[in-house]
Parts: structure tokens; C-alpha cells; sequence
């Protein structure tokens, strides 16, 4: 017996409606961080890190070696 349009249709709708369940289930919802993340940036031995000395009249930052 050979199946029909009708069938074929409906048995792979129902197998897509299966695999966005399964999707579904697998995949989890990411969330972002609450507050900003500290940045130092040091040389390579982490002896010397970069510090700020404050604004310039221009808005730009002075930046000094700890």
C-alpha cells in the first residue's frame, strides 16, 4: 500500500513540529551582566598599570603609569 500526498504532509508536519519542540527545549536563554566590567591594563609582568590622572579641557583623559 502505497501512502498518499495527504499523509506524507501531515506525518512531516508533525515530525517539524517535533524537532522545534526538541530545539526548543535544548536551547537556553542568555542573559546580559547587571553592571560594567573593570578594565587595568598592565605590561607584561603586571608591574606597571595604567592609571588616570583626571580631564583635560578638551574632555580628554591624562593618563599616567602607576
Amino acid at each position: 500500500m502505497k501512502p498518499d500526498f495527504y499523509t506524507k504532509a501531515v506525518l512531516t508536519v508533525i515530525a517539524l513540529a517535533l524537532v522545534v519542540i526538541a530545539a526548543e527545549k535544548t536551547i537556553t536563554s542568555a542573559h546580559a551582566q547587571n553592571r560594567p566590567t573593570k578594565v587595568v591594563i598592565c605590561d607584561a609582568y603586571g608591574n606597571k598599570c595604567a592609571g588616570i590622572d583626571g580631564y583635560g579641557d578638551n574632555g580628554a583623559l591624562y593618563i599616567r603609569s602607576k
